[in-house]
C-alpha cells in the first residue's frame, strides 16, 4: 500500500513538472531591431501632405503602421528634405532615423495635353484665320521668327490665332515655364505647319 502511494506521488510530481519544463524549453520570438539605423527615402511632390509609406532598413522594406510607426512627425507637403524618427512595432524594435526628399515635380510643360504640332492647308487660311489654345499654367508664350510673328499671335492666356494669308511652311511658338518652389522650369515647342 505504501508502494502504491509512493508511485502516486511520484507520477503526479512529474505531471506537474512537464508543463513547466516545456514551458522553459520554448523560445521566445526574437525581434529584429532597427535601433539607431538610417534611412533615405524620396518622392515627388503631389500637392498633398506625405510620408513614406515604405522603408528599407538592412535590406528588409518596411511597411508604416505594420512594421513600424512615426514618432511625432508631421507629414510635408512643399519640396524639401526632412528627416523624422520611427519606432518598430510587430517584429521590429528600436528607433531609426529616416531621412526622405520630396522632390519637385515635373514643369506644366511635360504633363500637359498640349499638342506639339498643329497642321493647317494654306488654302483653308486664305479667307479666314484659325485659332486654337495652347494654354499652359503659368506658362509665357513666344512666336520665333520675324515672318511668323507677322502672321501668328499668342495672348497672355495662349489663346493663338493664325493669320489669314499665310504663307507655306513651318512656324514655331515656344511655352516657357519658370521653376518654382514644388515644379521644375520647362519649355515646350507647338509647330505649325501651313501645307
Amino acid at each position: 500500500m505504501k508502494t502504491m502511494k509512493k508511485v502516486a506521488a511520484v507520477l503526479l510530481a512529474v505531471m506537474l513538472m512537464a508543463p513547466a519544463a516545456v514551458n522553459a524549453a520554448a523560445p521566445s520570438a526574437t525581434k529584429a531591431t532597427i535601433a539607431g539605423q538610417k534611412a533615405a527615402v524620396s518622392t515627388v511632390y503631389t500637392g498633398k501632405a506625405q510620408l513614406p509609406a515604405t522603408v528599407t532598413i538592412n535590406g528588409k522594406t518596411l511597411i508604416a503602421g505594420q512594421d513600424f510607426v512615426y514618432v511625432n512627425a508631421a507629414a510635408k507637403t512643399d519640396a524639401g528634405t526632412y528627416t523624422v524618427s520611427i519606432k518598430g512595432i510587430g517584429a521590429f524594435e528600436g528607433t531609426a532615423t529616416v531621412t526622405y526628399t520630396v522632390n519637385k515635380a515635373a514643369a506644366a510643360t511635360k504633363t500637359t495635353k498640349v499638342a506639339a504640332k498643329k497642321a493647317y492647308k494654306a488654302s483653308s487660311l486664305k479667307k479666314k484665320a484659325k485659332k486654337f489654345s495652347v494654354k499652359v499654367a503659368g506658362a509665357t508664350y513666344t512666336v520665333k521668327g520675324k515672318k511668323a510673328k507677322k502672321y501668328i499671335k499668342v495672348s497672355k492666356k495662349g489663346k493663338v490665332t493664325v493669320k489669314k494669308g499665310i504663307k507655306k511652311g513651318t512656324y514655331k511658338i515656344v511655352i516657357k515655364v519658370k521653376a518654382t518652389k514644388n515644379t521644375k522650369a520647362g519649355k515646350k515647342v507647338v509647330k505649325i505647319v501651313i501645307k
